[in-house]
């Protein structure tokens, strides 16, 4: 069922990460230069902001305070992406979660996707240090791949 990836998309909806970290995610996606998936492992800022996204939820991070208009840059439109169903699915879970069900604006597109930027503005920052280590035996992806299996491993044992 693809109901919240239409929903999600069925009016332009701005996606937002934090101005100060435009530059270091730029050089991390792929769509922004010709570098291989091992220099630039998110192929687009979409990519980027997912992981962000679920890096919060992971880290059982705060979503990011105040509106993203004021400290978040815009990466793109969901007109302008495709928004897959799982991360559609997320995204609605993860408003359910942090606004909680009794919310006027649990429903409302908007209120969704303010939400996803608000994790992808908390997430962000780890994942920034994470791939900013200077363990240079490792690639970028490697450290991707690295954040993921951790993040991973702590959600699984976190809900068990």
């Amino acid at each position: 069922m693809a109901y919240f990836s239409q929903l999600l998309t069925q009016k332009a909806h701005t996606l937002r990460l934090p101005k100060d970290s435009i530059e270091q995610i730029q050089r991390l996606v792929r769509m922004h230069q010709s570098a291989t998936v091992e220099r630039a492992p998110f192929y687009r800022q979409l990519d980027f902001w997912a992981f962000c996204v679920a890096t919060a939820l992971a880290e059982d991070l705060d979503p990011r305070e105040g509106p993203s208009s004021r400290w978040g840059a815009k990466i793109t439109s969901t007109r302008d992406v495709e928004i897959s169903e799982k991360l559609g699915d997320l995204l609605a879970v993860a408003a359910f979660h942090k606004l909680g069900p009794d919310h006027e604006g649990i429903d409302d597109p908007r209120q969704i996707i303010e939400v996803g930027n608000c994790l992808a503005g908390a997430g962000c920052p780890v994942v920034l240090e994470h791939m900013g280590s200077r363990d240079l035996r490792f690639t970028p992806l490697d450290k991707a791949l690295t954040l993921a299996a951790t993040l991973r491993t702590h959600t699984q044992l976190a809900s068990a």
